[in-house]
């Protein structure tokens, strides 16, 4: 799986298969890609890639709200989600 540190979520997340995940913005000049919701509440589960191949990188996983609250860098949504 390109998913590094999907144990971490395994309990809490639903991951959707690799080519369902869809490209909702970008952050830090990188793609930002929908790749889950939470079980709980369906909140967006999102991690970044820099090719045309994610499934060709590591990724990491990151709730998006938090992502929201602690990067440094702009994040820009432009896909609903």
């Amino acid at each position: 799986m390109p998913i590094q540190n999907r144990t971490f979520f395994a309990e809490h997340v639903t991951f959707l298969p690799e080519n369902q995940f869809k490209e909702i913005g970008e952050c830090a000049g990188k793609k930002l890609l929908l790749i889950g919701r939470t079980k709980g509440y369906g909140e967006p589960i999102v991690a970044t890639s820099q090719t045309e191949e994610p499934s060709q990188e590591d990724l990491y996983a990151y709730d998006l709200y938090e992502l929201l609250k602690v990067s440094n860098d702009p994040v820009t949504i432009v896909e609903e989600i």
